[in-house]
């Protein structure tokens, strides 16, 4: 009976390379597992990052409409624009701007105090993803009766230096003033007002009304 034939190298490399072809569809199902593992919570990590650290789920509300946020109730009240600003208005000089006062109505629910509405912020966007923030202007480039309008949500000061807050189930004006480049239309922007994205419901959420073409001109 002739003796067995030796397990050459050949061989050897023969059943490694055929392991590897009988199994390379789980190795790979298992890469790609491993992978996903990692990146998965990688991503909603910076998902949960973004959304404490800026507004990004817009909440839209139609012209003339109240719509519901953080426990009150908000709406666009009107758009006036001043086109004939001075060259240095502001303080410095700059191209041709406009003036746009966007004027709000709040109804506070019945936990929204005063101080917990002056937390909110306003922003214009347009569809180029550009911005501009609410009273980025100083109030000393403003007549006198610009200068008393209420730029925060849930209180002002009136002209006699007193404080008037805002009540809950009333109506409370407020207004946010902005300085734009004079070539866009206030057709293109949007109005937005958000409180510190990590405290709404879901994180990042806010509020955002369309200005249309109808605002008062100077």
């Amino acid at each position: 009976m002739p003796p067995p034939r030796p397990v050459i190298a050949a061989d050897a490399r023969a059943d490694a390379g055929g392991w590897w072809d009988r199994n390379r569809f789980w190795l790979l199902g298992a890469l790609v597992l491993g992978v996903l593992a990692f990146w998965l919570p990688y991503r909603d990590a910076v998902h949960e990052f973004q959304d404490r650290r800026e507004p990004r789920h817009a909440r839209d509300v139609a012209a003339g409409q109240w719509g519901e946020y953080e426990g009150s109730r908000w709406r666009l009240a009107g758009v006036r624009r001043v086109d004939g600003l001075p060259a240095a208005f502001a303080g410095y000089p700059h191209g041709p701007s406009s003036l746009l006062i966007v004027s709000y109505d709040v109804i506070p629910g019945r936990e929204a105090t005063p101080d917990l509405l002056d937390r909110c912020k306003g922003r214009l966007s347009d569809a180029q993803g550009r911005t501009w923030d609410a009273d980025a202007i100083p109030h000393a480039s403003l007549d006198r009766a610009q200068q008393r309008l209420g730029t925060r949500c849930g209180s002002r000061t009136n002209a006699d230096f007193e404080r008037e807050a805002a009540r809950a189930g009333e109506p409370f004006r407020f207004h946010h003033l902005y300085q734009v480049p004079r070539d866009v239309p206030t057709a293109a922007l949007r109005g937005e007002i958000a409180f510190p994205p990590f405290t709404t419901t879901p994180p990042g959420t806010y509020v955002r009304f369309e200005l249309g073409s109808a605002a008062a001109r100077d």
